[in-house]
């Protein structure tokens, strides 16, 4: 009970390692404050710190389980790996549970309809966390950029070489044949990639992502993609542009610009004063989900990400093009200028004439099929 009298809604958090151990620090936080009671933590394996921090934090220890197997809780958040959510949201959902599932919310599309087909008894969310807030200042600015002719998606961000040995699917796009599609543009930047299609959506309903054309690298010793840039086109609204990578000489903050006939606008996608969306479901876990992020919002990210991948391979790019900053840290040196140009202009690495890059495959043209 909280201090009012009212039922605290009972939450499990599923993965505790990674991105888990940040929900985890946030959920005994919010225990703390009185707005939940962490029911249980699942997970293979929970090391030292991970009962460190419960230890510290919880007044009653929650039950540690290996399974979800017969939990009964309001809320699941789940925060594993990307190839595990389909099977784990799917059981959720047809548990009654309310679902905050950790983006990317499933590598392929035909698992994100399988998932949209089960009518939810309570709310379901991806973790797009800024993607509302984002859209909103975006949205407040639009009237000085015009006509809104591309909106880009950036981020410059610098990953150790650890970040990509620490599991089998990290950095890769399969995993003895089953799809992860870990990407840059994918996973760590995938929030901003959402938000530039939803923003494209808002501008024009009929926008649709017809073709993709995806210029993907790797300058880790991995077998997907840490730096890329992929450009989206429909028939109506904006061109959709993506830019990113984890091997930055120089870290610039995820951003999106909007281009238009009279100028343009930064906004960074960054932490906002407005309520956390795991937060906002948890004070009305039977209210109706956000809209901006809810499984049938996130549909045009996953189908982004299979034509993406659909086009081909990422290119390794050489280690003579590449610079060690410090022991286990490399990076691309120029890549941040090349981002910026990417964001002036729109283009491909390919097409600005990169020693390392090379035109790519043209994109699949859905209207061709």
């Amino acid at each position: 009970m909280s201090a009012d009298g009212m039922k605290v809604p009972t939450v499990a958090l599923v993965g505790t390692a990674g991105y888990g151990r940040r929900h985890l620090e946030q959920l005994l936080a919010w225990q703390a404050d009185g707005v939940l009671r962490l029911a249980a933590l699942v997970d293979v394996n929970f090391d030292a710190e991970t009962r460190r921090l419960v230890d510290i934090a919880a007044a009653v220890e929650p039950q540690y389980l290996s399974s979800i197997d017969g939990l009964e809780v309001d809320l699941v958040v789940i925060a594993t790996p990307p190839h595990t959510h389909f099977a784990l949201a799917e059981r959720v959902l047809r548990s009654g549970s309310a679902l905050y599932l950790e983006k990317p919310p499933v590598p392929l599309l035909s698992q994100l309809d399988a998932l949209r087909a089960i009518t939810p008894r309570r709310r379901a969310e991806v973790g797009f966390q800024q993607a509302r807030a984002t859209i909103e200042r975006l949205e407040a600015l639009l009237p000085e950029v015009g006509d809104v002719e591309r909106i880009t998606a950036h981020g410059c961000l610098s990953r150790p070489d650890s970040y990509y040995t620490r599991s089998p699917w990290a950095g890769a796009w399969y995993v003895n044949g089953t799809a992860v599609f870990d990407g840059a543009l994918f996973n760590p930047l995938a929030h901003i990639v959402h938000t530039a299609l939803t923003l494209a959506r808002r501008i024009d309903a009929r926008w649709a992502a017809e073709s993709v054309e995806a210029d993907l690298y790797s300058v880790h010793d991995i077998t997907g993609d840490d730096t890329g840039v992929l450009r989206i086109r429909s028939s109506y609204g904006p061109v959709v542009v993506a830019v990113g990578t984890t091997a930055a000489d120089v870290v610039r903050p995820p951003a999106i610009t909007v281009h238009g006939t009279r100028g343009h606008v930064t906004v960074p996608h960054v932490a906002s004063t407005s309520i956390h969306p795991l937060l906002a479901a948890l004070n009305d876990i039977d209210g109706p989900a956000d809209r901006l992020i809810d499984l049938d919002a996130v549909r045009t990210f996953v189908d982004v990400v299979n034509q993406a991948v659909e086009v081909g391979e990422p290119v390794r790019i050489p280690v003579s093009e590449q610079q060690r900053i410090r022991a286990g840290v490399r990076c691309l040196p120029g890549i941040a200028e090349l981002v910026d140009q990417v964001v002036s202009t729109g283009s491909l690495f390919a097409e600005l004439g990169s020693g390392w890059a090379r035109r790519p495959a043209p994109g699949m043209d859905r209207e061709a099929m």
